[in-house]
Parts: C-alpha cells; sequence; structure tokens
C-alpha cells in the first residue's frame, strides 16, 4: 500500500484530486498520507487472521474469499470509482479494467513487480535474465500462462459483474487480450512501474506505453550525503551481517515460538564470531502476542 500512496501523493502535488480505494484494513494508513479514502470489501486483515485465515496460512486447501463476498469486493470498487476521471488499478484489482471500461475513461497499471510479458526474465523471475531464443519464448509464454490462469479462476465472477452490474457484454474464454474490438480507452492500457531501471533494466521488448518511473517513496531525503555513514554500512553487512526477516501479511498462529526459532536459528548459523543484526518485520502479526 505505501508505494501506492506514495503515487497517489505525487498526483496530488501535481494538482489532482486523488481518492484510494483499498481495503478497510488501509483506511487508517491512507488518512494518515492526507489522502481521500474509498473503502473496499473487505477487512482483508481481520480476514487473513480469522480461524479460516490461519488455516490457510497452515497450508489448508481452502477458499478464503467467499464468491460471495467477491462480488461484494466487486460492487464496492464499483461505487467507490464513480466519478473518476481516471482509474489506476493495480495486479491485485485488476477488476478496475472492466470499471473503467464501464466509466469510459482512461485507465493505467500500476505494479511495483514486472508483469507484461517479455523473453528477458520468466513471470517473477526478473534476475534470471537470457539471450538464449528458445529459453525467451518460454519466459515470455510464462506471462500468458499466469494471466489466462487468473482469468479462468474469476472468470465466471467477472463476467458475472460486467453483465448484471455493469451491463457489459462478457469477456471470452481466454480473457481480454483475445478480444477482437476493444473500447478504445482500454486497448492499450499504460503500464507504471515503481522501481529502478538500475535494479530491474527495462526489456527492450516491452512496447512503449510500459514506463519504469523509478521507486515510489513517501518520504525522500532533502539532500543525499557522497558517502555511506559508517553506521550504514555496518548495517549492510561490511562488519556486522544484517538477517531482515518480514511476514507481511501472513499473520502466524504462534508468533513466540516462530521467533524463538529464528533467534536459535541466527546463533546456529553465525560461524563468524562477529554476531547478526537480526530485523523482524512483524507486518500484520498482533504485536500483543
Amino acid at each position: 500500500m505505501q508505494p501506492y500512496c506514495a503515487l497517489a501523493i505525487g498526483l496530488k502535488r501535481a494538482g489532482h484530486r486523488v481518492t484510494v480505494a483499498a481495503n478497510e484494513n488501509f483506511e487508517s494508513f491512507v488518512r494518515q498520507c492526507d489522502l481521500e479514502f474509498a473503502a473496499i470489501t473487505p477487512n482483508f486483515q481481520e480476514l487473513l487472521q480469522s480461524q479460516k485465515g490461519q488455516r490457510l496460512i497452515a497450508g489448508e486447501k481452502i477458499k478464503l474469499v467467499s464468491d460471495e463476498l467477491f462480488f461484494q469486493q466487486l460492487q464496492s470498487a464499483w461505487e467507490a470509482c464513480q466519478g473518476s476521471d481516471v482509474v489506476i488499478y493495480t495486479p491485485l484489482t485488476n477488476w478496475g479494467y472492466h470499471i473503467a471500461e464501464k466509466l469510459e475513461v482512461p485507465c493505467f497499471f500500476a505494479s511495483v513487480l514486472p508483469a507484461t510479458p517479455t523473453g528477458m526474465f520468466p513471470f517473477l523471475r526478473f534476475a534470471r535474465t537470457t539471450n538464449n531464443p528458445l529459453k525467451k519464448v518460454i519466459n515470455y509464454a510464462s506471462y500468458l500462462l499466469v494471466e489466462f490462469l487468473y482469468w479462468q479462476k474469476y472468470r465466471e465472477q467477472i463476467n458475472q459483474f460486467r453483465t448484471e452490474t455493469l451491463k457489459l457484454p462478457p469477456l471470452p474464454y481466454m480473457g481480454r487480450r483475445l478480444r477482437r474490438n476493444s473500447p478504445a480507452n482500454v486497448s492499450r492500457v499504460p503500464v507504471l512501474y515503481g522501481f529502478s531501471s538500475h535494479v530491474i533494466p527495462r526489456p527492450k521488448d516491452w512496447p512503449a506505453w510500459v514506463y519504469v518511473t523509478g521507486y515510489w517513496f513517501i518520504d525522500l531525503a532533502e539532500k543525499y550525503e557522497d558517502e555511506a555513514p559508517d553506521e550504514l554500512l555496518d548495517f549492510l553487512g561490511f562488519k556486522v551481517k544484517p538477517l531482515c526477516f518480514g511476514f507481511g501479511s501472513m499473520t502466524m498462529p504462534n508468533p513466540e515460538y516462530l521467533t524463538y526459532y529464528i533467534y536459535c536459528g541466527s546463533f546456529k548459523e553465525n560461524t563468524s564470531g562477529r554476531g547478526y543484526i537480526v530485523r523482524l518485520g512483524k507486518g500484520w502479526q498482533d504485536s500483543q502476542r
């Protein structure tokens, strides 16, 4: 959420009125950024911390979001986008494409990870580039496969949303990529990537409407030092090795045991005698447990 709020702040500073539509649990953070907020069902943090969510995290094959709840999410997103001149959607809110089509407004796809098909590297394996012609074909196909599987998972619900709520024709079995006559506002969706081209070089086979903008940070320093301070060099491992364990939105039923195993494992693997700096990013983990 933080990078998208940074993008929203930039748009606001440029003179636009911006509303961030997200799950209910992000309201406090968005409003702290002095941005307008529109809630989208459900509260995903509570959902993951529920008994059903904990079973999913433990490895059980259960459906966390029911068809009914997913349809409610689509409906609340439709309501949140009313009156918009532009819709910017993310990998987890691909239904923004359909809402923009109905509203007849431009839309942008924004992501912090590369999702545009390329032959340079496979889906989510962008550290492994190649010049091998056969591997390039396989890499490119990996994006199309992920896109197809994602579409098949939600195809019935999305088409129901299109026909019943948006009064739009359903999309074909193979998805929107094979539409014969796409409306002009969604036929060539510009892509904004919030990462640096120094970290992930822009593939040469990406179309011209794909932009690598650099990272989206909320707080930027006003000036930068020519050399990193000693404290930063120490933290980065020149003297002491840093270890970071991040959990993001994953909430564990027994966080105290997990913390204990991390603590013990850090000492067990340390053979240098110089120690580690261990940092835990608790994410949505309950800090009281």
